[in-house]
């Protein structure tokens, strides 16, 4: 038997701050500031005309799936470690063991339908 040891609040305290941490990045990389920035860079013609182009390859296809997995692993490692500490308050380490399994699926394929359908709801 495996021995779990773990502060609810500091637990809530973590979670809540990466909480606030994520839903910040979420809304400051969209694809209006990218294309915000994008417009501001078309003033300078010439001058300017290599900047969007090497933002581009930047921000190509394979950054938007890297920015993507980011988002995946933080919301999965939220839902993850919350229900799993809410299943050990309550004396259940199979579920705890159960969501943590799931997190990491959830974090590498973007499926959260197993938090949805058996997660702990806030209430």
């Amino acid at each position: 038997m495996s021995e779990w040891k773990m502060d609810p609040s500091q637990v809530t305290t973590a979670l809540t701050n990466t909480t606030t941490a994520y839903d910040a990045l979420s809304k400051v990389v969209t694809e209006d500031s990218i294309t915000t920035i994008f417009n501001g860079l078309t003033w300078g013609s010439w001058v300017t005309a290599c900047v969007p182009q090497a933002l581009n390859e930047v921000l190509a296809e394979q950054q938007n799936v890297n920015l993507e997995n980011i988002a995946n692993h933080i919301a999965a490692g939220i839902s993850g470690v919350g229900n799993s500490a809410r299943a050990l308050q309550e004396g259940n380490e199979d579920m705890a063991q159960t969501f943590q399994t799931e997190m990491y699926a959830a974090a590498e394929d973007g499926d959260f339908s197993y938090f949805e359908q058996h997660g702990y709801r806030s209430e």
